[in-house]
Order: structure tokens, then sequence, then C-alpha cells
């Protein structure tokens, strides 16, 4: 089974224990839902829709450690900034998008410009996750 196979397997797996049980899942498990359920709501939604709605904040750490655990600090970073910058603009204490400043708005839609689909390609390496996992 190549590395997409065995990817879209474990997803649909997780997806099948709900959402809330995902939570609960080894780590590499996580990792491996939030990357995949990012991609997915970024070609449905758009990148700003990962932290409007996709993503709690909890999730989005599990998201960003996930993807410097997998050797991609720079793709890390980008969804830091992100944060960092819906953060200082308030948006987590209000949650809603509307009320984010134009500039910031911006920043994300460069920042999901810069991500692209990145993480896309990343099965390989998320794989190598899922099998050096503690068991």
């Amino acid at each position: 089974m190549d590395a997409t196979q065995r990817i879209i397997q474990e997803f649909d797996r997780l997806v099948a224990l709900g959402r809330e049980a995902v939570g609960s899942r080894p780590l590499a498990e996580r990792v491996v839902y939030y990357v995949v359920a990012t991609r997915c709501e970024i070609d449905i939604d758009g990148f700003a829709a990962v932290y409007e709605q996709d993503l709690d904040l909890a999730e989005l750490e599990i998201l960003i450690d996930g993807l410097g655990r997998i050797g991609e600090p720079e793709l890390a970073a980008e969804f830091r900034r992100g944060f960092e910058s819906l953060k200082a603009d308030g948006f987590y204490e209000h949650m809603i998008w509307k009320q984010v400043s134009p500039a910031v708005k911006d920043e994300i839609d460069a920042i999901g410009q810069r991500v692209g689909d990145r993480l896309w390609k990343l099965d390989e390496k998320l794989v190598v996750l899922l099998d050096t996992r503690p068991q």
C-alpha cells in the first residue's frame, strides 16, 4: 500500500470514530487527522476557514506541533504566524471573522498562498510518524 492510500485509510478510520474521540487518540493519529482535515478544509472553504471554523486552539496547536515533528518547520511557522496574528487582532476573544481587521485578513491570505498545496505532499512523512509512534 502506498503512503497516500495508507493515510486515506487511517483518516477514514479516525473519521468513523468521530471528531471528539480523535482528541483522545495517540498524538501521531491526531496529527494525521488534523493535517488531512486541514488540507480538505483549505480545498473546500479556503485557507482562512482553517482558523475561522475548522480547528479550535488545541487542535491548531497539535497541527503546528505535528508539522514540526514531521520535519516541516516552515509550514508549522506559517500556521503559527496566522494564529499569532489573529490572536493579536483579538479574533480568539470574539471568534467573529467579520471583526478581523483587513490587514490581518490580508496576512492570512498571504500565508495561505505560501502554504498552497504543500499539505497534500506530506503523506510519506505522516506514515513515518504513524510507524514510529509508541505502541
